[in-house]
């Protein structure tokens, strides 16, 4: 997985106002770059999950819970799983306007999403997210948290 830009660290700062209508397509799509857990919510406990942690660290989540993707630049084929079984997720788009990254508003540049999986956790268990780049070199990333 490749180390976050100045630009996707900014995503983290505009996580209240990622509501938003659709992106402003124009300008040409930007490479997937990036996928990674950034939030782990729970009845228990909500976590900020930091770069490349292996599993969630401050407490057991169990029922429902919400797993927090961000995805830099465009894929076309989203994909999250635990423990295998495919999930339903669903995504709002970031676009950069300025110096920062907000919810699409009919303005700015289309530069990834942010996906939010609800799922049930009955035991530990293994969080999957992938996608593949919907430009060259269509690269796959992927990302893998235990949840505990």
């Amino acid at each position: 997985m490749k180390k976050a830009s100045g630009w996707s660290l900014a995503l983290f700062g505009c996580i209240g106002l990622w509501l938003g209508s659709a992106p402003a397509w124009g300008a040409t799509a930007p490479a997937l770059s990036e996928v990674r857990v950034f939030k782990v919510e729970s009845a228990r406990c909500s976590e900020q999950i930091p770069e490349r942690a292996p599993s969630t660290q401050m407490c057991e989540h169990r029922g429902p819970t919400k797993v927090s993707v961000m995805e830099v630049g465009l894929g076309n084929n989203p994909m999250g799983r635990f423990n295998g079984a495919q999930l339903n997720g669903q995504r709002t788009a970031v676009c950069q306007v300025g110096n920062i990254s907000e919810a699409c508003a009919g303005r700015g540049t289309l530069m990834g999403y942010i996906y939010i999986f609800d799922l049930n956790v009955e035991a530990q268990g293994w969080f999957q997210f992938s996608n593949s780049s919907i430009n060259p070199p269509q690269n796959t990333l992927k990302t893998l948290l235990n949840i505990r």
